[in-house]
């Protein structure tokens, strides 16, 4: 099956939302910074705080992926101008940001998904694929990509 690419729905858009909510409120639980914008490296702390608590004492799996993945996303949503667009394949429908003018697609919650199953991998991850992404743009504005 070819991938098709949609736009989100009301239904995604209130998803969404919530999850950037949940994201933001496990950044105040998890981090020692209240304030301000929120950054890769708040993430890279919230994921690597909520890592080290006993199983018994932190947020499910689940939280975790969808609120700092949607939060994530839309730190990449407004720092580089992706949109939130749907994809889906033969596996099922996920939430992905898309570069309308590179065609460059980034899954944040799937990134956040696979540091957590099979096993945690509680390595910092959010601010080495910032880098990546903002590199990767800044190859392709400066006719660098190789493509």
């Amino acid at each position: 099956m070819q991938p098709k690419i949609s736009s989100f729905s009301e239904t995604d858009r209130t998803k969404l939302a919530r999850n950037i909510a949940v994201g933001r409120d496990l950044c105040l639980v998890l981090t020692a910074r209240k304030t301000g914008k929120p950054d890769a490296g708040l993430l890279d702390e919230a994921f690597q705080t909520w890592a080290a608590l006993p199983a018994a004492g932190r947020a499910s799996h689940e939280d975790l992926a969808n609120g700092l993945g949607a939060l994530f996303g839309e730190i990449i949503k407004n720092d580089f101008g992706f949109n939130w667009q749907t994809i889906t394949d033969q596996y099922g429908s996920e939430p992905a940001l898309i570069d309308e003018n590179t065609g460059s697609v980034v899954f944040p919650i799937n990134a956040v998904w696979k540091r957590l199953e099979p096993e945690i991998d509680s390595r910092a991850f959010f601010g080495p694929m910032y880098d990546s992404i903002a590199g990767h743009l800044n190859k392709i504005k400066t006719g660098e990509s190789g493509i």
